[in-house]
């Protein structure tokens, strides 16, 4: 019997899998109607994991044993309870792996000869490093890593999609996360270029979860009034949330659908159109397409200079998302004919390796001149099963293709090793901190002026989210608004908040914002407010004692510090259990918090007492108090030096703190009022916002002497500083506008 390769894809809402044999490639059936099947599992009895379409069967009788996108939580250390059972992720996907395997060798009476398997790129190192004992769980001996563009671009690159100078732009939202990669088509190869970009939480079941929101909210909070311990509500809900799916589905080819909605002891029929439905995911595609925009960036090309862009991924079937892309970009988009196949068919073509290469589609190319291979990196992105295939994969990727006349090029800048048996090395504070600083911008002592952004409201307090794709922006009122940095638009989304939104914090990770909330001094609102990003949905509101000024999350993004202005308290909110768990006392009228980079210390601005208190993380102990201006307002520690500047809101001056002294080293005259400092990513620059004055003043770190002041709208309050030091934004409550600066050459 003839031997063949396999590639698999573990997608989060579907597995799909493909065969290379003889030079061909095609894809196995997986499902008992279709040839990809759903990423569910179910515990049966006794204790047995069923996946696929059977899990999907059993799920609406027992909704306690089932869980779907369990991918998701690769690196959760929470496990996942079925019937009462918990089960480690990695066990999960693996006895996954396993099924998909059983299936296929059943089909083709043999195992397969190798294996190749896929993931996101955008997985840190943590996530990649469980997904590598995947396989090996599985009991496969002989398997590749890759990652999902990798793939794709190997499958785009054999199916002669690209002609000779084209570059495309690869826009992936499948059922769970979204990928951006940039492929170039030169000298008959196929290459990755710049950097694969994408978002993790977000895909199809994201949308079925706006959808199911929605009928919560249209029905008076129907469904969150259900007991979902009980059987009968927990089966409702569960065949609800299907219905929500092909409620999706269905307005991809129609302009309106009905959702029936069975309750234990109500029932009734909702009208869904595509116009409400766009309503819901519009924001999110924004997001997307910001994405998809600075991967384009990375590989230095603007998007004019796209030959097209190409959809793929089950969720891009969307009517709207193809509107939405081709207008931001105005290229043409291209839809690929089986868009959940892609990554699977190029891993199996990888998988391959130099024995065979993928039949031609049409007439035989001329011949190639000869590939000379790239240099070995032991950082390249692909892992396998033994140690010594680490070159060998290399040379078998090209090896496929080149018979085919082209070539992915694997991205070479990876934090991990080719060899799955390789050791690895924790790089020290000091060469991280060099690494990082590299991937800065270099700030320079004179920003210059960009094309301010009108808003149609008063911007109090702007935070830049980690990844620097979006700002979100408080105004005082019930609402956040978002702006992506990509084209600095205000986006149509529009997040409620329980009580005015002073105050903006972004978790380390970007997956939460905390939002400062109060009415007045002596009003009802004293809380903060859990923003979870990937949908801009409210998870948990947690009152305080008083009017919560600008809080901080600790760099582990463990804790975070809630200054509670009118008292002399800040209050401690353990982050994972979305829970206060204590409060340190400190000087009157704590205003704003920042932490030492190591987060062993809290630095926070106490505005009555004209000081600066230092308080241990780990003790939650009050170590000094430091005398600075009058009124300190804001403070914030520089990234790289032992320094922290706080702003003296009545003296109109700055304060620069040693912080291993904990001493004044200098007072510093900026404009009237300063209200609010950041400083630039590199360190080099501190931007002061003077309220009274409208202006903005900027420090040099090294001499801490003012190298410019720059005008600003009326009333500015706050500057963000977008990650990766390009450009700050300051609000200017006023006049209902962003002041945009260049901060880098």
């Amino acid at each position: 019997m003839v031997g063949y390769d396999l590639g698999v894809d573990l997608g989060t809402t579907f597995v799909a899998a493909a065969i290379s044999r003889d030079g061909r490639t095609e894809m196995c059936t997986l499902g008992n109607q279709t040839v990809v099947t759903p990423a569910v599992v179910f515990l049966s009895e006794p204790s047995r994991l069923v996946f696929g379409d059977a899990a999907e069967r059993r799920a609406l009788s027992h909704p306690d044993r089932v869980e779907r996108a369990f991918k998701r939580r690769l690196g959760d250390p929470t496990p996942v309870v079925l019937g009462g059972i918990p089960h480690a992720v990695t066990a999960l996907m693996s006895a996954q792996l396993r099924d998909v395997l059983d299936t296929v060798t059943r089909v083709e009476g043999v195992p397969p000869d190798r294996v190749a398997l896929t993931y996101p790129a955008n997985w840190g190192p943590y996530r990649r490093e469980l997904f590598e004992e995947i396989p090996r769980l599985a009991g496969l001996h002989d398997y590749v890593l890759l990652t999902e563009p990798e793939a794709a671009a190997a499958f785009y690159g054999a199916s002669r999609l690209l002609a000779e100078g084209d570059t495309l732009a690869v826009y992936d939202l499948g059922g769970g996360t979204f990928d951006a990669t940039v492929l170039r088509k030169r000298a008959g190869f196929v290459e990755v270029i710049g950097d694969p970009d994408g978002m993790e939480r977000l895909g199809g079941i994201d949308f079925d979860e706006a959808i199911l929101q929605w009928l919560n909210y249209q029905h008076g909070g129907a469904l969150a009034e259900l007991d979902l311990s009980a059987p009968e509500s927990a089966a409702a809900m569960a065949n609800l949330r299907q219905e929500c799916v092909q409620a999706k589905e269905a307005l991809s080819v129609d302009v309106e659908t009905t959702i029936p909605i069975l309750l234990p002891n109500r029932h009734f029929v909702a009208r869904l159109t595509r116009p409400e439905f766009e309503g819901l995911i519009r924001a999110p595609i924004e997001s997307t397409i910001g994405t998809l925009i600075r991967a384009v960036h990375t590989a230095r090309l603007d998007v004019g200079q796209l030959s097209a862009v190409l959809l793929v991924g089950g969720s891009s079937r969307i009517p709207l998302i193809e509107r939405m892309v081709a207008a931001e970009t105005g290229r043409p988009t291209v839809n690929d004919a089986h868009p959940k196949y892609a990554v699977a068919l190029g891993a199996a073509m990888v998988a391959a390796g130099p024995r065979h290469a993928p039949a031609p589609a049409g007439p035989a190319p001329a011949p190639q001149p000869p590939w000379t291979p790239p240099p070995a990196h032991h950082d390249g992105p692909i892992r396998t099963g033994r140690s010594r295939r680490a070159l060998a994969l290399v040379a078998a990727l090209a090896a496929v293709l080149l018979l085919s006349g082209t070539i992915v090029a694997l991205t070479r800048d990876r934090d991990h090793s080719m060899s799955a048996a390789a050791p690895r090395q924790r790089p020290t504070p000091a060469a991280t901190a060099a690494r990082i600083a590299k991937t800065l911008l270099s700030a320079i002592a004179v920003p210059s002026l960009a094309k301010p952004v009108t808003l149609t409201s008063p911007p109090g307090y702007v935070a830049a989210s980690p990844n620097g794709r979006q700002l979100y922006i408080a105004s005082g009122d019930q609402t956040v608004s978002v702006l992506d940095t990509s084209t600095d638009r205000v986006t149509p989304t529009t997040i409620r908040v329980p009580g005015p939104a002073r105050f903006l914090s972004f978790s380390p990770d970007g997956r939460y914002v905390y939002v400062s909330l109060w009415d007045r001094r002596d009003g009802d609102v004293h809380a903060v407010s859990i923003l979870d990003t990937s949908d801009n949905t409210i998870k948990k509101t947690i009152p305080v004692r008083t009017r919560p000024f600008l809080a901080a999350v600790t760099p582990d993004g463990t804790r975070l510090y809630v200054p509670n202005h009118d008292g002399h308290t800040v209050t401690v909110i353990d982050t994972e259990r979305m829970a206060p768990i204590a409060e340190i006392t400190v000087p009157p009228e704590p205003h704003y918090v920042s932490f030492s980079v190591d987060g062993t210390r809290a630095y926070i601005a106490d505005h009555e007492s004209n000081e600066i208190s230092v308080v241990d993380t780990a003790t939650r102990k009050l170590l000094k108090n430091i005398k600075v201006g009058r009124s300190p307002h804001s403070v914030e520690q520089n990234p790289v030096r032992p320094l922290v500047i706080n702003v003296n809101w009545d003296d109109d001056t700055v304060c620069a703190i040693d912080t291993t002294t904990h001493t004044v080293r200098r007072t510093i005259a900026v404009g009237n009022e300063p209200l609010n400092v950041n400083w630039s990513p590199d360190g080099r620059y501190a931007y002061v916002v003077n309220s009274g004055s409208d202006t903005l003043s900027v420090i040099r770190a090294d001499n801490l002497q003012v190298t410019a002041t720059l005008p600003t709208g009326k009333a500015p309050t706050s500057i963000a500083v977008l990650p990766d030091g390009s450009r700050g934004y300051v609000s200017n409550s006023k006049d209902n506008t962003l002041t945009v600066l260049d901060l880098t050459r």
